[in-house]
């Protein structure tokens, strides 16, 4: 099944629920297109409304794609309402030109658990196109969840696993405590069915990669920044600040002084 809804001041759409996607409704919705004209601004914040608003059919998981051509702002309204209302949809966003606003499309598929691409003037329309749609057609792993066998692990990011699609691996970090009594176990679901598959946990290996606190530590950083612009916080700066602090990093609130020792000037205290 599918809808279109049309957005620029306010947001009207093909009909009042998800069509089935039979010939007849594919060609209805061929001729709303052709019937739109670009016109006013780009308020995306209606088109949110009335993408995520239709009720949900369980047995299906839904893809809300959001085409822009558009410079769009008000990122942290568009941002709070996508998590307010996301549920189980999954959001996909595509910028056509050079002057979309990346930083809401990127945020957008990430708080909505989807992917971004985008059409360059450079690009060929039908190759990213259909590149885009072959990945979000054929999810590789949907609704996953970790088993962390026994591990007592704690501040897990992102906090809401992602689904994998064909190309984009999925990382997730966290802490832990303890020893793993079992196999860390991964669940989820392929084309409807449910996946249940091991990962042997190697703690001996895992402690030797000094660099992993950093990765996590960066997760951790990339997630509170993503909070500050839907659920503004004033106790999240100095979280952030002081994650950056303690493992070196650099963040929105840190910085690196670059000191250059390979020269030395002349004088008692060169």
């Amino acid at each position: 099944s599918f809808q279109l809804i049309n957005f620029s001041l306010s947001a009207s759409q093909l009909g009042n629920r998800p069509l089935e996607a039979t010939p007849e409704n594919i060609q209805r919705g061929l001729q709303y297109l052709r019937s739109l004209n670009a016109e006013g601004g780009t308020m995306m914040i209606e088109g949110i409304k009335a993408a995520l608003d239709f009720p949900h059919d369980p047995e299906r998981l839904r893809f809300v794609c959001f085409l822009t051509d558009g410079f769009i702002g008000n990122e942290a309204e568009i941002l709070g309402e996508v998590h307010k209302r996301l549920g189980a949809s999954r959001i996909f966003s595509f910028g056509v030109g050079s002057s979309v606003n990346r930083y809401l499309l990127d945020h957008m598929a990430k708080v909505g658990r989807g992917t971004v691409a985008y059409l360059g003037s450079r690009d060929e329309g039908a190759k990213v196109m259909d590149a885009f749609f072959t990945r979000i057609s054929y999810p590789g792993l949907t609704d996953i969840a970790l088993d962390w066998g026994g591990l007592q692990v704690s501040e897990v990011f992102p906090r809401f696993t992602p689904d994998l699609f064909v190309g984009r691996p999925v990382i997730v970090t966290g802490r832990f405590q303890g020893e793993a009594t079992a196999p860390i176990r991964v669940t989820g679901k392929v084309a409807g069915q449910r996946l249940d598959f091991s990962v042997p946990v190697d703690q001996e290996t895992t402690a030797a990669h000094k660099a992993l606190p950093s990765v996590w530590a960066r997760m951790k950083i990339a997630d509170l920044s993503d909070e500050s612009t839907y659920a503004p916080n004033p106790e999240l700066p100095d979280q952030i600040k002081q994650v950056a602090l303690d493992y070196g990093l650099m963040s929105a609130f840190t910085a690196f002084v670059a000191v250059d020792s390979s020269q030395q000037t002349a004088g008692a205290e060169g």
